[in-house]
Formats: C-alpha cells, structure tokens, sequence
C-alpha cells in the first residue's frame, strides 16, 4: 500500500521545472537521474547538475535543457535525498524509453519475492528505472519502480525492493 502511495504522490507532483545543463554532451535521458543518489546533501545534488530548481510541492525538478528529461527529488526536513523520480513534462517520453514487448496475461507470471533477472527473462529485456525511494522498513534496500511499456503506452509498473533485487509488487497499465 505505501508504495503505491508514493509511486501515486510522486508522479502526480510532476509540473513546471528549472531548465539548463551541466554539460553539453550530456545527452542521455538518464544523465540527471543517475547524478543523484538517495543520502545526499541537495548542496551536492546542486553541484552536480548546476542547474536552478523549480519548486513544486515540497519537490525539487531539476530538468537538462537539451534532453528535457530530468530529474524530481524530495528531500527530507535536513535536506538529504529521500526520493527521485525521472522527470519529463510529457510522461510519454518517459515510457517511450522502454522497448519492451509486453502482455497483460505474463502479469501473472511475476510473484512477490522474484528476483529482478527472473523478471528481466520473462519480459525480454531490461527494465527502465523511473523512482528510487528511501525504504522506510529498510534503509539498505530502497524501494525501485521499473517500467516494461510497449509503444502503445500499456506496459509493465514492477516495484522491487533494493536495486535489481525482488519483486514486492507488479501491475499492468493500459
């Protein structure tokens, strides 16, 4: 339940953001999402991207000018990362991402407590990561949503806990 708690509430506090980029070669869709990790300070998460946030809701969206993609993060009351979300203003690009050729029937194929390869060999490829969220019952496996989404937008929201670990929840979306 408190997952999808949290998956609902960071996506939905998606909106406006700061724009810029660190470097220009810095392309990847990824690229800002990967500069941060749960446990910083934001005066590190600053200077690692040098770009100026925007504000939204208790969050901070970081967005890379060239790419568009970015990075969503909220901090905790001593400005540490507890959570990231990648970031894009249209959410279709963000599922545009995966390359996966998933059905709704493999659903039932994808168990709580399975590991991240079973799944990755059941849907065909990787998994594209979208949040990382500190786990509040163990702070040594965080809480990772993956996507598998087809390019009619249905697809695979696969929640594991720690990176790569075991599944703890799995729903389609169509």
């Amino acid at each position: 339940m408190f997952i999808v708690i949290g998956f609902s509430l960071m996506v939905s506090l998606s909106g406006c953001v700061g724009t810029g980029t660190k470097d220009e070669g810095a392309k990847s869709p990824d690229y800002f999402y990967n500069q941060v990790n749960l446990g910083m300070e934001k005066s590190q998460v600053e200077s690692a991207l040098a770009v100026k946030p925007e504000e939204k809701e208790g969050t901070f969206i970081y967005t890379d000018d060239q790419t568009g993609f970015g990075v969503q993060i909220g901090y905790d009351a001593s400005d540490i990362v507890v959570s990231k979300i990648l970031y894009h203003d249209d959410e279709s690009q963000i599922m545009a991402l995966s390359d996966a050729s998933v059905e709704e029937d493999q659903l039932a194929s994808i168990t709580a407590g399975m590991p991240y390869d079973q799944v990755e060999s059941l849907l065909g490829s990787a998994g594209i990561e979208i949040i990382e969220m500190v786990n509040p019952v163990d702070v040594n496996n965080p809480i990772v949503l993956m996507i598998w989404f087809n390019d009619d937008q249905t697809g695979f929201y696969v929640t594991f806990l720690g990176h790569q670990g075991t599944v703890e929840s799995a729903k389609f979306w169509k």
